[in-house]
């Protein structure tokens, strides 16, 4: 009898290599994994689309609870709550089964990584944890009809969030719009039938309606916010036009008009044609021909300036019922933003004034976003101004800024390594699209990525003025610089899989080589090496530098010339991977009978991800006393 937990080390090893395990219990288990890999899912898939149907009901009764409403907000009724309930108990399901089951752990988990690799490469925001709140925060704000004012540091995504989440929320619209409209035209043709007739009736009508939402365009209106920009920048402005006063019609109906015009005068003036001799008649009926045809062509083909008013951005949105987003709004003149003050206090379906416009009836859909960045005591952005208390009231304020990532301890001393949210865009930016990983000397290269996000969010919190660290008693300063995520990208990009360099290296020319201040090069520099970049046996030196020094070049902190070995590429698979960023998951309890005398189920299933990677045996002591590479080798 085998124990479970060679088994599964055994299926884990195969996955990498593509191999299978030739043993008959090997066979038969890694097939029963896969058979309950994808009931899991099946059964993830059900509660998903359940959760479609109820939050479908959930907004039908709220907006029927808005429709009721005097001042058009929406009230809790018992309808709601029922559904807003189902949507609870669903999403504790999931959790649960996450929790107690670990192929539902591995296909949750799988999914995300998949999904987030595919946002990372369509150009979206990757949807941690962190971002999913953001995003939950701006829907409840819009929907609820309340302006949302992004504020936060440079490089945290604030613009990118503002359009994925006015995009969200227009989709979502059409998305209940065409789900309700099916709804109803379902429930008038199938009178009395039940929820669950209804809910597989849903099952099959949601996917193609879900295909048709994400192929239909949904653009926000999108203003860049600058000192100069006026309220007629926002609303509407006035222009000369050049216009031609020209007839659109053509020759021939043009001179049979003239003739008809002439014969008019010719009979309006007969009797006094008739008093005169023949060769008066002509001359007065010449010049009269002369007269009008002149008078026609000026008329016809001259040039002139038209006063026409051009709608912009904000008049659109607010007629169209689309979201406009204000970029950088706090750089706006504040006497300029107050125009959008009777717009903020009103919700769709009401009437607001824009002062040279009138009065605007706000259309369904329409909401506004706007974003700022943040200055601090020791971060200032040129022309951004503090926003009027007054104005600022109007808008539900959402701090944004970097994600969330442990600063100390080991990856394996980690409790929850799903909290590490910055690693996990770190190693999700390097992961092939089916979610699998390949990396030179994963035991190496897994740590100095640890050690990396470590860094990135230590840069990130002093830049914040949130940092406990103190340099001989002074609290450290970022003024400019910061590993931001477009920072992290691309020192990754450089890195490159340590096929021309180490990450000690790339995160030289991919970033601390740019910063320019020199205050803050230094101490980055200082911090890279507290967390194990730039190490002495490795051929840099990197000596203190007091602030106001000089920063700190190649040719200060290298000591011997450069040299990189390539090491060969070796492959973890998308289980791994689920195992690295989230965790170990929940152990396998049970085996059907087929496995009775066959596998032991022992304690040791409840495998970590240092368990399936070989000790490096390499220790790096960092000053805040924590060991980097305690783990995460492959497996012997």
């Amino acid at each position: 009898m085998e124990k479970l937990s060679v088994v599964e080390q055994r299926r884990r090893a195969c996955l990498r290599s593509g191999d299978e395990d030739h043993t008959e219990v090997g066979k038969a288990y890694a097939e029963y994994v896969r058979r309950s890999q994808k009931q899991a899912a099946n059964r993830l898939d059900e509660i998903a689309m359940e959760q479609a149907y109820e939050q479908l009901l959930l907004q039908m009764e709220q907006e029927s609870s808005r429709s009721y409403s005097v001042n058009g907000i929406r009230r809790s009724t018992a309808a709601s709550r029922r559904h807003a309930g189902r949507l609870l108990g669903l999403r504790k399901q999931e959790e649960a089964m996450a929790a107690i089951d670990p192929d539902a752990f591995y296909v949750l988990h799988a999914r995300q990584i998949l999904q987030d690799i595919n946002d990372e490469r369509d150009g979206r925001l990757v949807k941690v944890p962190y971002l999913q709140r953001a995003m939950k925060q701006i829907s409840d704000s819009l929907s609820a009809g309340i302006p949302v004012y992004l504020v936060g540091h440079l490089g945290s995504g604030k613009t990118q969030l503002a359009l994925e989440a006015s995009q969200e929320q227009m989709q979502h619209r059409l998305r209940m719009s065409l789900l309700q409209k099916s709804l109803l035209a379902w429930r008038d043709a199938h009178p009395g039938a039940s929820r669950s007739d209804e809910l597989a009736w849903f099952c099959q009508v949601y996917p193609d309606i879900e295909k048709q939402v994400q192929n239909t365009p949904c653009h926000p209106y999108f203003i860049s916010g600058s000192h100069n920009l006026t309220a007629q920048d926002m609303f509407a402005e006035k222009t000369l036009k050049l216009a031609h006063a020209g007839s659109t019609e053509s020759y021939g109906e043009q001179l049979n008009g003239l003739l008809n015009d002439f014969e008019q005068f010719l009979k309006a003036n007969k009797e006094r044609l008739d008093a005169m001799n023949p060769q008066q008649q002509m001359e007065l009926m010449l010049a009269g021909w002369k007269t009008y045809s002149s008078m026609y062509i000026n008329e016809n083909s001259g040039f002139g300036t038209v006063v026409e008013k051009v709608e912009k951005e904000v008049l659109k949105a607010l007629k169209e019922g689309r979201p406009i987003i204000i970029d950088e709004i706090n750089t706006i003149a504040m006497p300029n933003l107050i125009a959008l003050n009777d717009i903020l206090q009103h919700h769709a379906g009401q009437s607001a004034y824009i002062t040279g416009i009138g009065t605007v009836k706000i259309a369904d859909g329409f909401c506004l976003i706007g974003t700022g960045n943040l200055s601090t005591g020791t971060v200032s952005y040129e022309g951004t101004n503090v926003l009027n208390p007054a104005f600022q009231s109007r808008f539900t304020t959402i701090a944004y800024n970097y994600v969330p990532q442990s600063t100390e301890g080991t990856l394996a001393q980690q409790k929850d390594p799903g909290q590490n949210e910055l690693f996990r865009l770190v190693m999700e930016h390097l992961c092939n699209d089916d979610g699998s990983l390949d990396l030179p000397v994963p035991s190496l290269s897994i740590d100095a990525l640890w050690r990396f996000a470590q860094l990135a969010r230590m840069s990130q919190l002093i830049f914040e003025g949130r940092s406990s660290v103190s340099e001989n008693g002074d609290v450290p300063v970022l003024n400019e610089a910061v590993l931001s995520i477009r920072s992290i990208i691309h020192v990754l990009d450089t890195w490159n899989f340590g096929e021309e360099m180490d990450l000690s290296m790339a995160l030289w020319y991919g970033f601390l080589s740019s910063v320019t201040n020199n205050d803050d090069r230094n101490l980055l520099l200082s911090l890279a090496v507290r967390y194990g970049f730039f190490a002495d046996n490795d051929g840099w030196h990197v000596p203190a530098r007091s602030k106001g020094e000089a920063g700190l070049t190649m040719e200060d902190i290298r000591t011997a010339a450069y040299s990189h070995e390539i090491a060969p590429l070796e492959h973890l698979s998308r289980q791994d991977v689920v195992t690295l960023l989230f965790g170990k998951g929940p152990a396998r309890k049970s085996l059907p009978d087929e496995f009775a005398g066959k596998i032991e189920i022992d304690e040791d299933v409840d495998m970590q991800a240092k368990d399936l990677m070989a000790q490096d045996g390499k220790i790096r002591d960092l000053e805040h006393g924590a060991a980097i590479l305690d783990s995460l080798g492959m497996q012997k």
